[in-house]
């Protein structure tokens, strides 16, 4: 062991003397080493890896932003969501979904459970414009949805939005 260093330290290197005496001399085991490594990063201890992959956004290209004409008739369409809207939407939100639902109100708890109970996230997203337009009734409008989907950067699915 002369060649750990300070961030590793052994720990609970001592035999356990009372637990050797309960189980007879005969028997005499040591409590098992534990090791603290501290500041360290790709560590890797036991038959699972985990790959920790981050997922930053695409860039958007000119074609996904919507022009600001039509931005503009969604803001002033008043009409209640339909069945057609949450189809666009759910298809092209992917996982911004979630940001969305923090944005409508949900809970993390609430989140969770659709996470949970939808495998995909299409269905996911279909699932919480659902409890989304339970929840608002008559005020879950085309032009709240608009805005809400702005602040979440999701434009591409904007300019698939029709008045």
């Amino acid at each position: 062991m002369g060649d750990l260093t300070t961030d590793a330290v052994p720990m609970g290197s001592q035999p356990n003397h009372r637990s050797d005496e309960l189980r007879g001399s005969r028997n005499l085991q040591r409590e098992p080493l534990v090791y603290n490594i501290t500041g360290s990063t790709g560590v890797h201890i036991g038959p699972v890896i985990h790959h920790t992959v981050s997922q930053q956004r695409p860039r958007l290209s000119p074609q996904d932003m919507p022009l600001q004409k039509d931005v503009d008739a969604l803001r002033r369409c008043r009409r209640e969501i339909e069945e057609r809207d949450k189809f666009v939407v759910s298809e092209h939100l992917g996982s911004t979904w979630k940001s969305l639902g923090r944005l409508m109100g949900f809970s993390p708890g609430q989140i969770d459970n659709l996470e949970a109970d939808n495998t995909r996230s299409v269905d996911r997203a279909y699932e919480l414009l659902n409890s989304w337009h339970d929840r608002e009734a008559q005020d879950a409008t085309l032009d709240k949805l608009t805005n809400l989907l702005l602040v979440v950067k999701a434009y591409p699915v904007v300019k698939r939005l029709k008045p």
